[in-house]
């Protein structure tokens, strides 16, 4: 299956750097649970580096991506004949109309009642029993858009971007145990206990902003990348022929969506809002 960079790509850039400059600093940090394994930063960044080169080099082989496919998108089952005389086709159109082999794709149904599709690893293509009820046409259309995710290397990056983030996700739990605890304290002490509470978990959040506000940036710059990596795979399916189809298919499944009002759940989205990529197809 060929592979090209998009536009996605100078944004997880950007994360991949953030993330591993938040490990370095936590190496050089009083305390630190990085700081006991990793006696320099540079020692940080070049273990981060390979562990992830050879992570997503381990992601393209198969036996691999079917080890971690339960972890990666929930349970999935083989799809049965019927289903897989179904698919079969539309991935061949589809990979005739894209210039890729669909035959590597390693296919798994869900049963899931919503109407959806993802990408996973290097070949990893999940659809659930609902999506399968949508007419061939959209159904074809969503797996072009999840074959342009492919192309595009998005979901092998997502996860590498995921283990990079996972000092910070390590330490964002050990703050709301803290918070908690505070919490937990302070009631038991009754209204003194509560009141003299607020400054001890106001001086916690002001310590946390302090010492991750560089994770908060890699994981907006994480989120920016997935809204425009969804952007791309549609760009990707209505090269290829399926912007109208994919444009019903998405319509389809609006009402599964929960209307995103405030500017922080717009920035922590990682899918964009689904009436803006039907505009964007549309205009397509």
């Amino acid at each position: 299956m060929s592979r090209r960079l998009d536009r996605t790509t100078p944004v997880l850039v950007l994360t991949l750097l953030a993330f591993v400059a938040f490990g370095m600093l936590r190496v050089t940090a009083p305390v630190s649970a990085l700081g006991v394994v990793f006696h320099q930063p540079l020692g940080f960044g070049v273990v981060a580096a390979i562990t992830s080169l050879a992570g997503a080099l381990l992601l393209l082989v198969k036996p691999v991506e079917l080890a971690v496919s339960g972890p990666l998108a929930g349970p999935a089952r083989l799809p049965s004949d019927s289903e897989l005389e179904r698919l079969a086709p539309m991935l061949e159109r589809i990979g005739g109309r894209a210039r890729i082999d669909p035959g590597k794709l390693i296919l798994r149904v869900q049963d899931d009642g919503g109407i959806n599709a993802s990408a996973g690893a290097g070949h990893l293509m999940f659809v659930t029993t609902t999506a399968l009820r949508l007419p061939d046409d959209q159904l074809e259309a969503i797996l072009a858009h999840e074959l342009g995710h492919h192309r595009g290397l998005h979901p092998v990056a997502a996860l590498i971007v995921w283990w990079l983030s996972l000092p910070g996700l390590g330490l964002a739990v050990i703050y709301r145990v803290l918070r908690r605890a505070v919490g937990a304290i302070g009631a038991r002490l009754g209204a003194l206990g509560r009141l003299l509470a607020v400054p001890v978990l106001v001086a916690l959040v002001i310590w946390q902003v302090t010492v991750m506000w560089l994770f908060y940036v890699a994981d907006l710059l994480s989120r920016r990348a997935d809204r425009l990596s969804e952007f791309s795979a549609d760009g990707a399916a209505a090269r290829w022929g399926y912007g109208g189809q994919l444009a019903e298919a998405l319509e389809s499944a609006a009402g599964q969506e929960d209307e995103v009002t405030s500017l922080i759940a717009r920035l922590m989205a990682d899918h964009p809002p689904v009436q803006e990529r039907v505009l964007r197809l549309r205009e397509a």
